[in-house]
């Protein structure tokens, strides 16, 4: 099993744009050098949009829709901690969300994987996030992956599991 390249746990009871912001810093090292077209990302997320979805909505409903904060919208998307990566390390190479727990993860490995041997990335970033819950944290892992690593045979997403 390759272990994450990155592994933090996020607050719990965070809105998704909060923990996000919260380990976009400590992302800096892995995404270096990461910017434009060759590079991709591959997240995985089996909650991504779902507390800032309920918020929204309840705001909306005491407040009214006109009144609700519009700030928030955004972050409903299922796809929006993908889009929040990438515009932070100005990927722009294909940038992909699944929903789902393991399997979300695999499918994206798979593409990451398949990205990199057809020669669409030179750099592949797998990350996958679960967001916390109200007592509980969350977590957010990700993984680079070059094409050197692919000739080597030394990236299998088969081997990945959440621990």
């Amino acid at each position: 099993m390759r272990a994450a390249d990155i592994d933090v746990i996020l607050p719990s009871n965070a809105l998704e744009r909060d923990a996000m912001e919260s380990v976009l810093d400590r992302l800096a090292t892995l995404f270096e050098g990461a910017a434009g077209e060759r590079s991709g990302l591959y997240l995985a997320s089996a909650d991504a949009g779902n507390a800032t979805t309920q918020r929204f909505w309840a705001d909306a409903l005491a407040a009214g829709v006109a009144l609700a904060n519009p700030e928030l919208f955004p972050w409903c998307l299922a796809n929006a901690p993908c889009a929040a990566l990438a515009r932070r390390f100005v990927i722009t190479g294909p940038n992909f969300t699944w929903r789902g727990g393991e399997d979300a993860l695999q499918a994206a490995w798979h593409a990451a994987e398949s990205a990199l041997e057809r020669d669409r990335v030179d750099h592949a970033f797998v990350v996958f996030v679960e967001f916390g819950k109200l007592d509980l944290p969350g977590r957010f892992q990700s993984w680079r992956l070059r094409k050197q690593d692919i000739r080597r045979g030394e990236v299998s997403g088969a081997a990945v599991l959440l621990s």
